[in-house]
């Protein structure tokens, strides 16, 4: 990077596959408008992830954990997320900014590494994009200049967030097995013991025209799935998503 960038409190990661290359500059130019320093992180590729890899983190010894085979993108993509993961806990990096390839940036990322650092210490993972279908707020507060939000239920997809040490180690600890897609494994945050919010407005949001990598590799369509199985878990999901909601924020009035 030039001189002129600078490197914000709070370290940015991107995660790109080596072969991805115009989605680099793609990055590297939203990255350089900002003048904001940042580090690529390689992804795991599944073109070319050996099957010993997979065998390593993911089994369908477990069906019930998700109701569908999960395709090696979806694989590769919790492991390029683990890369990150394990290089904070490595170099005890207190917070980073961690972003994938398909995103554009619409707000100051400065902004948003000027203020993790003065939250209360409190958080493990920070939605900093949200899908495009919007997902309810039962909490929020105001983190100037943003709002911290906690969601009725967290929303998909894991183009952009912020993650704390505490929350690298817990989510490392949680997906030595990997059973589900990461943005689906999030929405099961009471499982591994997560604090997760949400920073609005969002500094960042999905590329719509972007085609996910994910898809390239294999159809999702076109994986294995049970659908009474798919049934039976949305609805335990649900139960307990609002069972763990509603303890969360019983302990926040609490305070």
């Amino acid at each position: 990077m030039e001189d002129n960038f600078v490197t914000p409190m709070v370290p940015c990661f991107v995660i790109n596959l080596d072969r991805s290359q115009q989605r680099m500059v793609n990055m590297t130019s939203q990255f350089s408008t900002q003048s904001i320093d940042f580090e690529r992180i390689s992804a795991v590729d599944g073109a070319s992830i050996s099957e010993d890899v997979i065998a390593r983190y993911y089994s369908l010894s477990s069906p019930l954990k998700y109701h569908k085979q999960l395709n090696k993108g979806e694989i590769c993509c919790y492991l390029s997320h683990r890369k990150v993961w394990q290089k904070m806990v490595d170099e005890q990096i207190p917070q980073a900014i961690i972003l994938e390839d398909d995103v554009d940036i619409v707000g100051d990322l400065s902004a948003v590494a000027d203020t993790l650092p003065s939250m209360v210490d409190d958080w493990d993972y920070i939605k900093l994009a949200e899908h495009t279908r919007r997902r309810g707020v039962v909490h929020s507060e105001s983190v100037n200049p943003f709002t911290r939000v906690i969601y009725d239920k967290i929303p998909a997809r894991t183009c952009a967030q912020a993650v704390s040490l505490s929350g690298a180690r817990k989510l490392l600890a949680a997906s030595e097995k990997i059973y589900r897609p990461i943005d689906i494994d999030l929405q099961y945050w009471w499982e591994k013991d997560l604090n997760i919010f949400g920073l609005q407005p969002y500094p960042v949001k999905p590329k719509d025209d972007a085609p996910s990598e994910i898809d390239k590799v294999k159809q999702r369509h076109k994986t294995q799935k049970n659908t009474w199985l798919k049934v039976r878990q949305q609805a335990a999901f649900l139960i307990n998503n609002a069972k763990h909601v509603k303890a969360r924020l019983a302990t926040l009035n609490k305070k």
